[in-house]
């Protein structure tokens, strides 16, 4: 099966876009430094969108906020529902580097004086020589049709970036860090899916907050595309508001924790359990809670997020094969959207 052996292949991945990390970003990091941006705007379609949500916010905090950062989709671009900030930079994120809305907001943020970086995993393509520069990570051969390892090798890289541009110091032991910890982080969460079999279940909600909340919406991608399943995903706090109505004893919840809510999460998972869903959290520490998978990630500055997205590519997975729907084939997707 090829999508859950891509899945499988991800620390070998992120241990190649660390190897050669130096490498992929030496040009485009003098670039970006001497222009001496005050902003950094990614764009993004469908896991791209996500991928971008996370990186947006590590721009901002990994720049302790000297930088201004906007989440925008390659639509909102290409169709001038979002200004470009002259001087700015704009990253264009794109698995095939070939994504039609993408590529149009590449164009049209060169035209409005915004640097433009590429950030693919296809060598040579569109998004590529359009922009102002380019990070291909052409190493990262994805066949399914669904995102996986391309989405947290880009991820990895990027979130690299960002400490490398703003916090040098952090980058070192990030890079070596975020591969040695992923392994470990599968195996986790393949026991833990097995043991409350997660591929039961017929309503998914994922639970977060901040980078963890990007996370949990490529969770709502990946299990929705994979299994054609039910699934919700809110900041934690906000399930409260209406959407705990769904929750009975075929829903499985997510809480990908946050440090700085964690007690106010905790509430609200007790509060799922007490309508009978089963909840399983995420968190980077060590917990008591009796369904939980560990990232093991050492710093506060949410650098785990991406790997938070793989349990939700497991869960996607195992719905799948119960339901008897096959995850290389999803429904009415094609590897590339092109308009």
């Amino acid at each position: 099966m090829i999508t859950i052996n891509e899945v499988r292949e991800q620390p070998k991945i992120l241990a190649e876009v660390a190897k050669n990390y130096e490498e992929i970003v030496r040009r485009t990091r003098e670039i970006i430094q001497k222009a001496n941006i005050s902003q950094i705007d990614f764009v993004g379609c469908g896991s791209s969108y996500y991928l971008s949500m996370g990186l947006s916010m590590q721009a901002r905090r990994m720049s302790g906020g000297k930088v201004k950062s906007r989440l925008l989709s390659g639509s909102e671009v290409m169709l001038g529902l979002a200004d470009v900030v002259p001087g700015s930079v704009v990253v264009g994120i794109s698995r095939s580097g070939e994504s039609s809305e993408t590529v149009a907001a590449i164009k049209a943020a060169n035209m409005g004086g915004a640097l433009t970086v590429a950030v693919t995993c296809s060598e040579e393509s569109s998004i590529s020589r359009f922009a102002s520069v380019s990070l291909e990570i052409g190493f990262v051969k994805e066949e399914a049709i669904v995102m996986t390892k391309s989405f947290t090798s880009m991820s990895f890289l990027m979130s690299a970036l960002c400490r490398d541009l703003f916090t040098h110091e952090l980058l070192d032991r990030y890079l070596e860090v975020i591969p040695s910890i992923s392994q470990e982080i599968i195996a986790n969460a393949n026991f833990e899916l097995e043991l409350i079999k997660a591929g039961t279940f017929t309503h998914y909600a994922f639970l977060g907050y901040d980078e963890y909340f990007a996370a949990c919406m490529e969770g709502v991608i990946k299990v929705t595309e994979i299994s054609l399943s039910d699934v919700d995903c809110y900041q934690t706090l906000e399930f409260r508001h209406g959407p705990k109505s769904k929750i009975g004893q075929q829903s499985l919840a997510v809480v990908s924790t946050n440090p700085k809510a964690y007690d106010q999460e905790l509430k609200v998972a007790h509060d799922i359990m007490r309508l009978g869903g089963t909840v399983l959290y995420i968190h980077s520490g060590t917990s008591r809670n009796e369904h939980s998978i560990s990232t093991g990630y050492p710093q506060k500055d949410f650098g785990d997020w991406f790997l938070r997205a793989m349990p939700f590519q497991l869960i996607g997975i195992k719905r799948a094969l119960i339901k008897g729907v096959d995850p290389d084939s999803p429904n009415n997707l094609t590897r590339v959207v092109e308009i």
